[in-house]
């Protein structure tokens, strides 16, 4: 019985192995046997207009129906043959890969390089950048840069010595050696500006910097060399060394502005914090670290010691800061005569309409006399220029001051909008991150977007002051990361250069470490 029943089990067995299945290749499209060659084309980069040999076969047959794209943008095709294909760069071309599309099927080819008025600077000396994210940037009177961030390296110099966080260079971005940053910071260096002494204040999300352990709340004063500004305070028992700005908030800063010898943060916090020294515990027996905090949400404004200044948007019979943004603060800019401008996703402040941007009083009050209508949604970064006297916004509205406006505004120092600069509509799920007008007038534009229009440009533009794509200024490829920091400056030729800093990690074909410059020609 138990034989019997085994070669049941094996005829059945037998029986499954036997079953025919259908073929999962089946229906599929047969093969048009082309091959696109990834050899360089003849020339292997060149302006618009330039004729351009691609090495191909088997496109002689399917000549009718190929269609050429250098980067996502449509090309001329001047002939095809057994070899290959010639097509004509077109004026809306951008650095990236080149593809033939025949019916639904796309067969790629090299990366072919457009050049135009706009590249990567050969003289700056980064190559392999950080290993995180670059927030703000200082430049010297001498020319050279401090930059702050989340990195822990760079230029993989940080075996050698830590770079927690902080790293000076030459102009040129070549490391230098002299700052004395000890051990860096323990957290996150967000922005820095320059008081009137030449120290500068840094702030973020940090604890620590250098020896000084826990003895920070996100916001301190460097010398010039980045060493941490100190002082010797009485103790309950002894002396010791601490910070000299003693002052911070209990959650992050996100930008910092010197205005007559005075300091104004903004992020996202609701408490001012202050150490009180001197003071014993409970049994009196040793000394015990306290803690001041007094109710201070997103805006505080420092003496130059880090005690708080009380005449800035402060409640003074109920101590604590007015209300303030009634959303978060994303940006700001602070004018020459201390009144600040700020961006973000609110739409009030201190109870008054304020759609998603507002000018404080340097006292801290709503000045209603700036702009209009305001936006309908939220505005991430606002960036001013000396030149033009114009501000750049970006962010995710489509409205601004009753008008269309596709996430990209140009205002006036009042407020209102400059009706000559008009946006292009954006794509579902595309938004723009930062935009700064340089002297030259042409705008840098950097986001989350894949096309501008109908021509394809990828997480960075150049416009110009109406709007449009800047002719010339849009050969190069496409941006993967944000850009958060655009820096200009001028070289020796008085040719403008757009130093672009952030958490970005490739850009026109090249691995990229969160930093590079561009040269406008």
């Amino acid at each position: 019985m138990k034989k019997l029943l085994f070669l049941l089990l094996v005829f059945t067995a037998c029986k499954k192995d036997n079953k025919v299945y259908d073929d999962p290749y089946a229906g599929g499209k047969k093969p048009l046997g082309v091959i696109m060659s990834t050899d360089l084309p003849s020339p292997s980069e060149a302006a618009p207009g330039t004729t351009i040999l691609f090495k191909g076969t088997g496109l002689l047959q399917h000549k009718d129906s190929i269609h050429f794209n250098f980067n996502g943008q449509p090309g001329e095709i001047l002939s095809v043959d057994s070899n290959g294909i010639q097509v004509k760069v077109p004026d809306a071309a951008s650095t990236g890969v080149t593809s033939v599309t025949i019916g639904d099927q796309i067969f790629f080819g090299p990366v072919f390089k457009v050049k135009g008025n706009l590249e990567i600077d050969n003289n700056f000396k980064v190559v392999i950048g950080t290993n995180n994210a670059i927030y703000d940037i200082h430049r010297f009177s001498d020319g050279r840069l401090l930059m702050i961030g989340q990195f822990s390296d760079y230029e993989h110099k940080g075996v050698v010595k830590p770079i927690n966080r902080i790293v000076m260079t030459s102009k040129d971005g070549e490391i230098d050696r002299t700052l004395l940053s000890g051990k860096g910071a323990d957290g996150s260096l967000l922005a820095m500006d320059a008081l009137p002494s030449g120290k500068l204040v840094v702030a973020g999300a940090f604890g620590s910097y250098d020896i000084h352990l826990a003895e920070i709340h996100n916001i301190t004063v460097l010398n010039s060399n980045g060493s941490i500004d100190s002082m010797t305070v009485n103790t309950f028992l002894k002396k010791d060394t601490v910070p000299a700005f003693n002052g911070g908030t209990d959650g992050a800063i996100y930008k910092v502005f010197v205005h007559e010898n005075k300091v104004t943060a903004i992020g996202n916090f609701n408490y001012y914090l202050q150490y009180v020294y001197g003071q014993s515990d409970f049994l009196h027996e040793r000394d015990s670290l306290i803690t001041d905090s007094t109710v201070v949400r997103q805006l505080a404004r420092f003496n130059p010691d880090g005690s708080l200044d009380s005449s800035f948007h402060y409640n003074l019979s109920l101590h604590k800061s007015y209300d303030g943004a009634n959303g978060p603060i994303y940006d700001a800019y602070m004018q020459t005569d201390g009144k600040l401008i700020i961006v973000g996703r609110f739409t009030r402040y201190d109870g008054l309409p304020a759609p998603y941007i507002a000018r404080i009083n340097t006292d801290g009050t709503l000045d209603p006399g700036f702009g209009g209508a305001g936006a309908d949604n939220s505005i991430s970064s606002i960036r001013f220029n000396e030149t033009t006297q114009k501000f750049m916004l970006a962010g995710n509205f489509t409205q601004f001051d009753g008008a269309s406006r596709y996430g990209l505004a140009m205002i006036k120092a009042d407020g209102t909008p400059d009706e000559h600069f008009a946006s292009l509509k954006m794509g579902t799920n595309e938004s723009f991150n930062c935009a700064q007008q340089l002297s030259n007038g042409l705008i840098v534009v950097t986001g989350n977007f894949k096309s501008y229009g109908e021509v394809h440009r990828s997480g960075l533009m150049v416009l110009d002051s109406k709007g449009a794509l800047a002719a010339g200024y849009n050969n190069t490829g496409d941006l993967s990361g944000n850009v958060l920091k655009i820096f200009e400056t001028i070289n020796s030729s008085g040719q403008t250069q757009a130093l672009l800093l952030g958490g970005f990690y490739r850009f026109n074909q090249i691995d990229m470490g969160n930093i590079t410059r561009l040269l406008f020609k």
